[in-house]
């Protein structure tokens, strides 16, 4: 059985990554698109452990890798900050590590 990854050491996340990373560049050289997207959520979610959630305050707007519109966050829970985009009402989760620097509107 697998570890988790809320039970691995920051070195074991920082490897873990490694590993992720390299196994997403192989894909890639194969054209497994499909495959290519999982990997990357994986390494998402790996490095939101190594996040400092403290940072991420209620109620600010951040930026998004690859997101033009920006992300209100409503509250953190693990290492998912749950919100919604500017002109939405959707609530969606995102892994810490792929929101960005706070953004004042």
């Amino acid at each position: 059985m697998d570890t988790r990854m809320s039970q691995l050491s920051r070195y074991e996340l920082e490897m873990l990554a490694t590993k992720l990373n390299e196994q997403k560049r192989k894909a890639e050289q194969h054209g497994n698109i499909s495959e290519v997207e999982v990997i990357v959520r994986k390494i998402a979610i790996a490095e939101s452990y190594l996040v400092d959630a403290s940072r991420f305050e209620r109620g600010k707007h951040y930026q998004i890798a690859d997101e033009d519109r920006l992300f209100e966050l409503h509250f953190v829970n693990g290492v998912m900050g749950w919100g919604h985009f500017e002109g939405t009402a959707n609530e969606v989760a995102l892994p810490l590590s792929v929101i960005g620097k706070e953004v004042t509107v």
